[in-house]
């Protein structure tokens, strides 16, 4: 995996968790069906990204020179 990939995994990983917390946060000015709707997706992909980029050598890419 090239070190580019790893970094912006990192940062969609970090910027995915961010938001679920703001919504969590916020939980009184946002609806909860909105609010649950948003936040497990948002979670599930931050933790995918979050496991890409802990896991350079299982995940299948480009390797370093």
């Amino acid at each position: 995996m090239e070190k580019n990939t790893r970094v912006m995994d990192i940062i969609i990983f970090g910027t995915c968790l961010f938001i679920a917390l703001l919504l969590f946060e916020y939980r009184a000015e946002v609806n909860s069906n909105v609010r649950w709707a948003v936040t497990i997706p948002l979670v599930v992909i931050g933790l995918f990204f979050g496991f890409r980029a802990a896991n350079p050598d299982i995940v299948r890419g480009q390797k370093e020179d």
